[in-house]
């Protein structure tokens, strides 16, 4: 199946939640908002200073200041001045009044209790007035956006602690094989440690995707079937491995059995094409490749944008060779971006199972089915990779 139409597959079987629910803000990262964020405090809450330095009158400015006090952030009272009076003031410490200016401290010369304001000062440097990032009332973040690190801090600076935001779906997590054990274990020279569900896990959260582990699956019939009955729980289940039909297609008889349908069992990518997909009452399974890359590729490709829309960070550039690639499907291409132009990782050539070559690339570029060659200097848009 072509990867769009495997993509649409997915979508008309699987729909994302429309319910919410409130999380601490600590929780909220990559999650989506249920409602608008209206400002509830006036952002700076007072008039302050934006640097260290010398609170004073600018028309004042052609005589020397005294200084008769001094200003520190996190003081309640307000000071005040008289004519060519100042206040030595902190960063954030409020304006004291019958102040309009600040002169910094490397600007001026001091002379005792007195100083002297530059010849290049102008009025109302330094000062910051109240509510000139945010107003009361004012919209912060709007339904529907993406939680991101400074969403968080707007938040936490309007004392808000717990946010209302769309349910996700849950998520879990497998890989199967007798060859697999986990990174805490001692491999011996015929095992191989699980890099695969560690992989999903991040890309998962890498869209602010939640995800439970929940083992290793080995290849036994009856082990494959009790671990799909012990997910039924989950919206979506993520197993890595036995993609590809062996000798008996333990996941396609274990599905079959507990009344899963295929939606697709292979998909028109290099790397990735043995990923398959199955339905139960609106609930999916995916059984991705076992290979690392190829298992990435699925993610990035199918799963990623089943679940958050616009997840992709793109960006043009030219190529820097001729790439030469089979036609008929999808191609995967690596690399990196050196002085705008894409450089292919190890000029394009690898095996699905190589993990190293998604390490040192940044960038992936799709082929169309089409494609037997990408010219050189010709312009291609890339995905970046999480």
């Amino acid at each position: 199946m072509l990867l769009n139409d495997a993509l649409d597959a997915l979508k008309s079987k699987f729909k994302l939640k429309t319910d919410s629910e409130i999380l601490p803000i600590s929780m909220a990262l990559g999650k989506t908002l249920a409602n608008d964020v209206v400002a509830v405090k006036d952002l700076p809450c007072f008039d302050n200073s934006a640097l260290d330095g010398f609170a004073v009158k600018f028309e004042d400015k052609d005589k020397p200041y005294k200084i008769v006090a001094s200003a520190f952030a996190g003081d309640k009272e307000q000071l005040s001045i008289g004519k060519n009076e100042c206040v030595k003031i902190m960063t954030g410490a409020k304006m004291p009044k019958g102040a309009d200016t600040i002169i910094k401290i490397e600007d001026c010369v001091v002379d005792g209790n007195f100083i002297k304001a530059p010849n290049n000062l102008k009025k109302g440097d330094g000062y910051r007035f109240k509510g000139e990032e945010v107003k009361i009332g004012e919209i912060l973040l709007k339904s529907g956006e993406v939680l991101n690190t400074r969403g968080i801090m707007i938040l936490a600076a309007q004392g808000i602690s717990f946010i209302n935001v769309k349910k996700q779906p849950s998520v879990a997590v497998y890989s199967s094989g007798n060859e697999i054990i986990e990174p805490w274990q001692r491999a011996s020279e015929d095992e191989i440690y699980n890099a695969n569900a560690f992989g999903i896990a991040a890309l998962l959260s890498s869209i602010g995707q939640d995800s439970s582990y929940l083992g290793i699956i080995k290849d036994e019939l009856s082990a494959v079937k009790q671990a799909f009955l012990n997910a039924t729980n989950y919206d979506i289940v993520i197993c890595s491995g036995g993609a590809s039909a062996g000798e008996a297609d333990f996941m396609k008889i274990a599905l079959s059995e507990l009344g899963y349908n295929e939606i697709f069992s292979h998909i028109d990518i290099r790397p990735g094409k043995p990923c398959k997909a199955y339905e139960k009452d609106g609930k999916l399974i995916f059984v991705l490749p076992g290979n690392p890359m190829a298992a990435y590729v699925c993610m990035m490709m199918l799963v990623l944008p089943l679940l958050k829309e616009d997840c992709f960070v793109i960006q043009n550039a030219i190529n820097a060779q001729n790439l030469k690639v089979k036609s008929g499907r999808i191609n995967a291409i690596f690399g990196n971006i050196e002085n705008d132009k894409f450089i292919a990782t190890n000029g394009g050539k690898y095996g699905s199972g190589m993990i190293d070559h998604i390490l040192k690339s940044t960038f992936m570029f799709l082929t169309s089915p089409d494609q037997s060659e990408i010219l050189q200097n010709s312009e291609i848009s890339l995905i970046k990779l999480p």
